[in-house]
């Protein structure tokens, strides 16, 4: 399973979204993940507040995490292309229109977008941390399912 999480800038939605899944999916073999910015500049460390709070909660920050910016071979790679919001979904599919199919809202199983914390204060960086942990969890039947044999 290869995941790609996108948000605007890739500083603090899909890292912290990267960060939730790469420890709920730690014991699925194959799951390979990783995080892109439709306007991402490449290269910006992480925002400082979403790795405060990610921290906090006890989640791995790799020290060489900084934003990407989407590339048509990231599309490629993935099985399934999680984003923020509708909006970001609608630009992927207008950009990059062979992935369709695979390319829903984090917040899909709970009928939520999750917005972005940038400007706000540490409070509004953990609600949406909390709301990718639960969109994320919603996920994980769909992610984690062994075929039949």
């Amino acid at each position: 399973m290869n995941l790609l999480l996108i948000c605007y800038a890739n500083v603090c939605r899909s890292p912290m979204a990267e960060c939730v899944f790469r420890e709920a999916l730690s014991d699925a073999s194959g799951a390979s993940i990783q995080s892109a910015g439709l306007e991402a500049l490449s290269g910006v460390p992480i925002h400082p507040i979403a790795q405060k709070v990610l921290t906090a909660k006890g989640y791995a920050v790799p020290a060489d995490s900084s934003s990407m910016r989407l590339a048509s071979p990231m599309l490629h790679w993935a099985n399934l292309v999680l984003v923020m919001e509708m909006s970001q979904r609608r630009e992927v599919l207008r950009r990059y229109p062979f992935a369709a199919g695979k390319v829903w809202t984090l917040g899909h199983w709970l009928g939520r977008e999750v917005h972005d914390p940038v400007g706000g204060d540490e409070a509004l960086f953990d609600e949406s941390l909390t709301l990718i942990e639960r969109s994320a969890n919603s996920w994980l039947p769909a992610l984690t399912m062994q075929p039949a044999l």
